[in-house]
C-alpha cells in the first residue's frame, strides 16, 4: 500500500534512485511522484530496456534507468520540465497537490527559496551529516576526519539552512575504500534515515521532531581538495586495519 500523505519529488540522480530502492525494500513507498527532468523523452526511452530484475549490489542498484525503477515500483508519477525546484512550474504543480508531505531529492546546487516555504507542505530532506554539528556542505568527510564515521539526519526543511526539525538521525561507519562515497555510500546512508522517517509515519500516524540545538551549531563548506584525500586516507587506513 502507498502512502498516499506523502509525495516524491524527484530529479534523475543517484540518490533519487537509493531512496526509491529503499522505499521499497521498506514497503515505504509514495503516493505518487513528480520527476523534475528536462530530458523527459530521454527517461521514457532507457524505461523501455529490458531488465529483469535489479542488480544484486551491496546498497543500491546505481544504473537502473530511474523511469523503469518508478514503474516498477507501481508509483503513479508526473513530469516536470525543470531541473531548478525554484522554477514556478514546481510551485504550480505543489500548490495543487494534495499531498502534506513532500520527500525532496533534487538536483545538487539548487537550495528552495522562501516562496516554496509560503505553500501549505513540509519538506523532508535527509541531511548528510548529524545536525545541528554537521551544517552545510560536503559534511560527509568532515565527519570521517572528525569523528570516523558518517551520519546523516532527517529534517523538515525550513528557509535557515540545514536548521529544520530534526525527525531521526544515525551514524554509519566508514564504508570499504572500493566504495564511492560521493556516488554510491552517501546516498545509501541517507536513503536508509529516509526509511527510518517513512516508518515512524507510517506506524504512528506523525512524524515526531525534535529542535535542533543552538549550542552545538557549525556550519561547514566545500571541502578542500587536501583535506578530501585526508578523509579518503583514513577510509582506506580503516580498510587495511579492518
Amino acid at each position: 500500500m502507498k502512502m498516499q500523505d506523502i509525495l516524491f519529488i524527484c530529479g534523475n540522480t543517484t540518490r533519487t534512485k537509493a531512496y526509491l530502492q529503499a522505499m521499497m525494500k521498506a514497503d515505504c513507498l509514495p503516493g505518487r511522484c513528480l520527476i523534475m527532468t528536462e530530458e523527459y523523452t530521454k527517461l521514457r526511452a532507457e524505461a523501455t530496456t529490458r531488465i529483469d530484475s535489479l542488480k544484486n549490489e551491496p546498497y543500491f542498484d546505481a544504473e537502473v534507468p530511474l523511469l523503469w525503477l518508478i514503474q516498477k515500483a507501481g508509483v503513479a508519477y508526473d513530469f516536470l520540465e525543470v531541473k531548478d525546484v525554484n522554477s514556478p512550474i514546481v510551485s504550480d504543480a505543489l500548490r495543487s497537490s494534495p499531498e502534506p508531505y513532500i520527500v525532496y531529492s533534487g538536483y545538487g546546487g539548487y537550495i528552495l527559496k522562501p516562496h516554496l516555504f509560503q505553500i501549505e507542505k513540509r519538506f523532508l530532506h535527509v541531511h548528510a551529516g548529524l545536525l545541528p554539528q554537521y551544517r552545510g556542505s560536503t559534511t560527509a568527510y568532515y565527519s570521517i576526519l572528525q569523528e570516523g564515521y558518517i551520519g546523516a539526519s532527517a529534517i523538515f526543511l525550513e528557509e535557515r539552512l540545514d536548521a529544520g526539525n530534526i525527525i531521526c538521525e544515525d551514524k554509519f561507519p566508514l564504508p570499504p575504500s572500493d566504495v564511492n562515497i560521493d556516488y554510491i555510500y552517501e546516498p545509501y546512508v541517507r536513503s536508509q534515515v529516509l526509511v527510518q522517517a517513512l516508518r515512524q509515519y507510517k506506524e504512528q500516524g506523525k512524524f515526531t521532531v525534535r529542535q535542533q540545538s543552538k549550542k552545538e551549531a557549525e556550519t561547514y563548506y566545500i571541502i578542500h581538495p587536501v583535506l578530501k584525500h585526508l578523509a579518503m586516507l583514513k577510509v582506506a587506513k580503516q580498510g587495511e586495519t579492518a
